[in-house]
């Protein structure tokens, strides 16, 4: 295929992908873009849920847990997210009434904690537009767009056509000449309306190119992610969580929540607790997230399984004990959120997340105007042309005269 009938080709795919599916880009994109400030969203949403407004000292981590299953009786704690700043709270997922034969409800309770009084609950399962629920029903849209399992396929796939957008998007706007890279990231702002939007929707996509690559890319992989680890194992282990073995020693024996806590933070003096899982069943373990001041990870970027019956140490994953797999693993999220690189990536990943928006608006305002220019220009020359027809065809009293004048032959004559 000649090279401008390939880049034909490609500009078609680039424009009908962008015209079928832009909506679905810049919604994913917007709600990405706001679930990069997800947590302080939330909490300025619901401050009267998620922000601590007293001083003092907090509470341990083992007396909010005991206070938990004070506060709900027959239940079971599955997470503990401890606070980072002095105006975070303690967070608890928990099941409520897991003796139940039905299915139990999960709740997010809050706790203050200077005081331990429970702030408030809100139902894990549930969405909705109001506050409390607004930025879950966000997220879940964002995930899969409020569909389970089937909707996170289609945003798998939609993540991957719009990748295909982007290249094909930066294959058209390719310079073919050294003097076109100046132009490539330019607006002529002294031409017409029509060519600066186009401007703007070739430079903003030019300069975006690589962000918005690298958002789908991480995001695919995230939504298929056992996949990607199978793929990424072929090439460098990535191990599986561990599973804590059976024992038959007595619950009674066991080692209370304290005192895992208590060694986990001898362990790891330098770093702090940011969240902790609970085994809700056999067998499972402990895992503990520690995080420091230079991780790229939201929660941190060291893991530690704890054995519930024995508190000895099972397993340990950080930068130290990563393998190359594992660490390309680790960073998917927060290089998609934009928290690996601070503050200048959580904005620059918002700023990529709006992109789709204003990319998908110029290029329809582009091709309506031009689509609008292409109809004018194919009446304009259907008018000429049906003029020129009739100016060329004599008319009736004409023709009628013409054969008037013209010699008449006798049938004799020689």
């Amino acid at each position: 295929m000649p090279a401008p009938a390939r880049r034909r080709f490609w500009v078609l795919i680039h424009r009908w992908l962008g015209l079928g599916l832009g909506v679905w880009f810049a919604l994913v994109g917007i709600t990405g873009s706001i679930l990069v400030y997800e947590v302080p969203i939330d909490a300025y949403l619901n401050p009267q849920l998620l922000r601590n407004t007293l001083p003092g000292r907090w509470l341990a981590p083992e007396a909010i847990h005991a206070r938990t299953a004070q506060e709900f009786g027959y239940t079971r704690i599955e997470r503990l997210t401890l606070p980072v700043s002095r105006e975070d709270v303690y967070r608890a997922i928990v099941q409520v009434g897991p003796r139940l034969r039905i299915a139990p409800t999960r709740v997010e309770a809050t706790f203050s904690p200077v005081t331990g009084e429970l702030l408030g609950t809100r139902d894990i399962a549930r969405r909705g537009l109001s506050r409390p629920y607004l930025m879950k029903t966000l997220y879940d849209f964002h995930r899969n767009v409020l569909l389970g399992n089937t909707g996170s396929n289609l945003v798998g796939i939609a993540g991957f056509l719009l990748l295909t957008s982007a290249v094909t998007g930066l294959y058209a706007a390719w310079p073919r000449q050294r003097s076109g890279w100046k132009r490539l990231v330019g607006v002529k702002l002294r031409a017409g309306a029509t060519r600066i939007v186009f401007d703007i929707h070739r430079s903003f996509g030019s300069v975006m190119c690589t962000l918005l690559l690298l958002a789908t890319l991480t995001g695919c992989t995230l939504v298929y992610l056992n996949y990607a680890r199978d793929i990424v194992s072929v090439f460098s282990k990535v191990a599986p969580f561990p599973v804590v073995p059976w024992r038959e020693n007595a619950s009674a024996t066991w080692p209370s929540f304290a005192e895992l806590v208590a060694s986990v933070k001898s362990a790891y003096p330098e770093l702090a607790i940011s969240e902790i899982h609970i085994p809700t069943r056999m067998p499972g373990g402990y895992l503990f997230y520690l995080r420091g001041p230079q991780d790229v990870h939201r929660l941190g970027d060291t893991l530690v399984w704890v054995d519930p019956a024995t508190g000895d140490f099972l397993f340990e994953r950080s930068t130290h004990s990563r393998t190359a797999g594992e660490a390309f693993m680790h960073w998917l999220f927060p290089l998609h959120s934009g928290t690996a690189f601070g503050a200048p990536g959580m904005i620059a990943m918002c700023a990529t997340g709006i992109a789709p928006l204003l990319l998908i608006s110029t290029g329809l305002w582009v091709w309506l105007r031009k689509r609008r220019a292409a109809q004018i220009e194919l009446r304009r020359q259907g008018k000429v042309k049906t003029a020129r027809t009739v100016e060329q065809t004599p008319s009736a009293p004409a023709a009628t005269a013409r054969r008037l004048k013209s010699p008449v032959r006798s049938p004799n004559s020689a």
